[in-house]
């Protein structure tokens, strides 16, 4: 009986020896992930800081001090005709936006991303950028992460299991995001988000943030909008802000349609052209805009990734027609820059958008609090435009450092994202259902 009763215990729960192998095996797989993981971060975190340093601090801070016309005409030409030479000979890519270089690899299992390609992507960026390019410093960040990874798990692939492909490809994404932008969560919640169009993450928070925000609009009415535990220091929000923080997400998906759309267009019509005209045709209207736009500001607002261009937001009230032309001029030069063959990254040019139409929101409707909806903005563009809601929304927290702008972001970016429907900045993205059907 007894022997009967442990031999079916055994089939059940396997025998002791056995259950104890696997634990240890477990923990073993579960240390080398801890440990592959930290290497990574650490040498993300080193390689992305100079990059950074040079390029930010160092050349695009003398490149808004050189107050010349034709410099900043020309400047754009030269740049993206030595980063189409980078990406032609140095490191062969179709690829400009370097996000999709990543999100490919994610999707299919005979892709690598090879340490030996970073050098070339990174100098091509780094050519972009200093000579004024509309990109953003992420792209080569993210790059950065995921070549490290994705060759660390190569090397180590027998200490890995299959379905482990893509941990450490992921990880590295995750530590360039966060490290460029001071943003752990952001970088997490990016890198699980950018490589769907539809993830569960975006079809959970569209129905969860209507019944939250239609329950809470409900009880603040009634009850009243104290917090729970109220702390001085922070502004605060009431119902007719929420209102507003929707209607700003309607524009901010109109907008985000817009630069999508012509990004697209403008990116396809110069694949028809032969290879050395993309750039200079590019190059040339970038100068052109960035020239126009300092004539206006008495600075290349435009140029680079936008730094500036959100502190001058937020610090100064500029007239509406002032905006107009920045949001115009950005849009146009980004989307130029993309078609010309310019390598870097559209989350954050996608983000200055988003800051100068909440700045312009704040102005035409009254009663809008000034400082607070160009943040709610950049939220619900970005979360439009690339299709990451919960990254966008963590990316404002983060940076900002401010609770109070997290539900109206919310509401704004759950509003973006209907609007944006199946469009996207990324032509790699894939539905989920299509990838687990």
């Amino acid at each position: 009986m007894f022997s009967r009763l442990r031999i079916r215990l055994v089939s059940l729960f396997g025998s002791p020896l056995n259950t104890l192998h696997s634990l240890r095996a477990r923990e073993a797989l579960i240390a080398r992930w801890i440990l592959s993981s930290f290497v990574i971060g650490v040498m993300t975190g080193v390689l992305v800081a100079a990059f950074d340093f040079l390029l930010r601090d160092q050349v695009v801070w003398y490149l808004y001090s050189l107050r010349s016309r034709p410099a900043y005409a020309l400047l754009p030409v030269a740049g993206l005709l030595c980063a189409w030479l980078a990406t032609r000979y140095l490191v062969p890519s179709r690829e400009g936006e370097l996000t999709e270089d990543y999100i490919l690899v994610f999707h299919d299992k005979s892709r690598r991303m090879r340490l030996g390609n970073l050098p070339g992507k990174l100098v091509a960026s780094f050519l972009t950028i200093a000579s004024g390019g509309s990109m953003g410093l992420e792209g080569p960040a993210i790059y950065t992460g995921a070549a490290l990874g994705n060759s660390l798990q190569n090397w180590l692939g027998r200490y890995f299991g299959r379905e482990d492909r893509k941990m450490l490809l992921v990880a590295g994404a995750s530590a360039g995001m966060a490290a460029i932008f001071k943003a752990p969560l952001t970088g997490v919640v990016f890198a699980m988000e950018s490589p769907y169009k539809d993830s569960m993450a975006a079809r959970a928070l569209v129905p969860g943030l209507i019944a939250s925000s239609a329950s809470y609009v409900t009880f603040v009415t009634l009850v009243g909008s104290e917090p729970l535990f109220g702390q001085s220091g922070f502004g605060r929000f009431g119902v007719r802000d929420i209102l507003y923080a929707a209607l700003l997400g309607l524009c901010c998906g109109i907008g985000a349609r817009l630069f999508v759309w012509l990004t697209h267009l403008l990116k396809h019509a110069f694949q028809r052209l032969p290879g050395v005209v993309r750039p200079l045709i590019g190059g040339l209207a970038v100068g052109a805009l960035g020239t126009l736009v300092f004539v206006a500001f008495g600075e290349p607002y435009i140029y680079g990734p936008g730094y500036m261009l959100i502190r001058h937001a937020l610090a100064v009230q500029e007239p509406v027609k002032l905006l107009l032309l920045l949001f115009g001029a950005k849009l146009l030069a980004t989307s130029f820059t993309v078609a010309g063959g310019g390598v870097g990254g559209l989350f954050f040019p996608q983000a200055v958008l988003g800051v100068i139409l909440g700045s312009l929101f704040s102005l035409v409707v009254p009663g809008v609090p000034g400082p607070l909806f160009p943040l709610i903005g950049l939220a619900a563009f970005v979360g439009a435009g690339y299709r990451t809601p919960l990254a966008a929304v963590a990316f404002v927290a983060e940076t900002t450092g401010n609770p109070w702008v997290l539900i109206p972001a919310m509401i704004a970016t759950v509003v973006s994202f209907l609007v944006m429907g199946q469009a996207g900045v990324s032509e790699r993205q894939q539905n989920l259902i299509q990838v687990t059907t």
